[in-house]
């Protein structure tokens, strides 16, 4: 709303009604990816929009791409259902590093002569959508954790973005840097399972942090 002298009338002042990107990102994603129920109302449809912001930060902040939305646990888990939605992605680098993994590359770079840090295949990542003022308990992540395979499978998931950029059809393993993704990692698949969480304020601020599902090494510096 602009500004205008005291003694205008509210008729006489232009108002902006417009939408910001992400509320209308959210506006018209919403009821498009969700399961409905017999009434024909989404279902979690607050969880639902916490998701859709964080991929709309994820995508537009972080630059991740092959954004997906889940609603059912992964086929190869035993759990009913998903707590909440959750997303996966491909970020642009690589958002985690096993300490053998580590060690393993820094060999090989010595053995080849070379210094430094190499760029390393990225890997699709988990993540939790939250808000800053819930309370999780190591129950809660564990029910989370049952529900998810180490990276989502083929096929599972839907895109949540439409411009090229997220393909529901791709596979789920790693980049080449051209947007084919490759296989996962001998190390990925004898890791813990791990998610982003990613923590909402009320401010649209958005925090992650990585979380294993169990104790995992410490990393090396």
């Amino acid at each position: 709303m602009t500004s205008s002298p005291p003694n205008a009338s509210l008729a006489s002042k232009p108002q902006d009604f417009s939408l910001s990107s992400l509320q209308q990102f959210i506006a018209d994603s919403a009821g498009k990816k969700s399961p409905r129920s017999k009434s024909g109302t989404p279902e979690g449809s607050e969880s639902q929009n916490l998701a859709l912001q964080v991929a709309h930060n994820l995508r537009f902040q972080h630059e991740w791409t092959h954004i997906r939305m889940h609603f059912r646990p992964s086929d190869r888990t035993t759990a009913s259902s998903l707590p909440r939605p959750m997303i996966s992605g491909m970020p642009p680098r690589r958002l985690y590093v096993h300490p053998d993994e580590q060690i393993e590359v820094l060999s090989k770079q010595r053995e080849q002569g070379k210094a430094g840090w190499p760029d390393l295949t990225s890997e699709r990542e988990w993540v939790l959508p939250t808000q800053l003022k819930e309370t999780w308990t190591l129950r809660r992540f564990a029910e989370v954790f049952d529900a998810l395979a180490v990276v989502p499978a083929e096929g599972e998931g839907g895109a949540v973005f439409s411009n090229g950029t997220s393909k529901a059809d791709v596979p789920a393993h790693g980049s080449d840097g051209d947007g084919a993704e490759g296989e996962m990692s001998k190390w990925r698949k004898t890791q813990p399972k791990r998610l982003l969480l990613a923590t909402v304020d009320d401010d649209s601020t958005v925090v992650y942090y990585i979380i294993h599902d169990g104790i995992v090494k410490p990393r090396q510096n």
